[in-house]
């Protein structure tokens, strides 16, 4: 099980209802990782794009992360049961060489190219996302703490009234919808 492609672009985003950023001039990086599993007669695929908010990591996801992802043997990129990716291989050998600490925009080049991964590997298992993570991390659906909002940005505080909270899911909705419109993005700009 391998890693055969690495591709990214970089596409424009805008923050909405955020007076402190001007609109315009931001820029995000969507990915999409090709593994050489098959599944439907297609290369399962992982998509991922950077935070919202930020700007495109291009050159660090081409320049040291995905070539590290593309030469990796099979044994440093597979589960335990090797059946399937292990993430958090994937992640140690991205940073391998990396300097401690002082993580700056690489953290936001291999948090885009982890969650690709993540994507890919759910495919694999055949499983949502959200039930391959819990699946993983040993996590049970009865144990998960109850949240009243969550947003992507991590906008939800403890303190906050009803009307706020109000207020930031609907943020949550329309940050799900940006998602899904940069996911489509991704998919059409990487070519796949």
């Amino acid at each position: 099980m391998r890693i055969v492609e690495v591709r990214e672009r970089t596409l424009p985003i805008s923050r909405y209802a955020d007076p402190a950023v001007p609109s315009g001039g931001l820029t995000t990086s969507a990915v999409a990782v090709t593994t050489d599993v098959i599944r439907g007669g297609h290369p399962v695929i992982g998509y991922g794009f950077a935070s919202i908010g930020r700007f495109a990591q291009g050159g660090l996801i081409r320049e040291r992360f995905a070539p590290r992802l593309l030469a990796a043997r099979e044994a440093d990129l597979v589960d335990q049961t090797g059946s399937n990716l292990d993430p958090f291989r994937a992640w140690r050998l991205m940073m391998a060489s990396e300097k401690p600490g002082g993580h700056g925009e690489r953290c936001v080049a291999v948090g885009t190219l982890d969650m690709a991964l993540w994507d890919a590997s759910a495919k694999i298992a055949g499983a949502p996302l959200y039930r391959h993570l819990a699946d993983r991390l040993g996590e049970n659906e009865m144990t998960w703490p109850q949240v009243a909002v969550y947003a992507g940005g991590g906008y939800y505080y403890p303190t906050d009234d009803v009307a706020v909270l109000a207020m930031k899911s609907a943020a949550s909705r329309i940050s799900a919808i940006t998602a899904s419109r940069l996911r489509s993005a991704a998919r059409r700009c990487c070519r796949i």
